[in-house]
């Protein structure tokens, strides 16, 4: 459903993931070895072993169905979640620490990884412009 292409210019919105932006202001040639890089996952299984393995580099992501996860801190565990609509519309929802999560067992709200990520399928675009999904 993503283009690459299409997330990457999403991207330029989210100052940490944009060109030059806030993560490469002291070294700007160290922009040229963290290339935006998108993998699909076909099952979420095999996006939570993903995200179990760590340690992703800054414009890594995944894309599973219709949802997008790019890593805006490198080595880290931040992934700025974005979601495509049937119009095609795509909307930020945040920022979700996932690794943190799985190996936690639950949510800030007491939900399982796949239970949040069922929740973000199935969220509309006023649920993710508001948070509250």
């Amino acid at each position: 459903m993503f283009k690459e292409k299409e997330l990457v210019k999403k991207c330029q919105e989210n100052p940490w993931l944009k060109t030059f932006g806030v993560e490469f202001a002291g070294d700007p040639f160290m922009e040229l070895d963290y290339k935006y890089c998108f993998t699909e996952c076909k099952t979420i299984e095999e996006l939570k072993a993903n995200f179990l393995r760590g340690n992703w580099a800054i414009r890594q992501g995944f894309i599973f169905k219709n949802l997008a996860f790019v890593n805006q801190i490198n080595g880290g565990d931040e992934w700025w979640t974005l979601k495509k609509f049937e119009d095609g519309e795509t909307i930020a929802f945040e920022s979700i620490s996932f690794r943190h999560i799985i190996k936690q067992g639950r949510t800030w709200d007491g939900s399982t990884f796949e239970q949040l990520i069922e929740r973000l399928l199935k969220a509309t675009k006023e649920q993710g412009k508001t948070l509250n999904y």
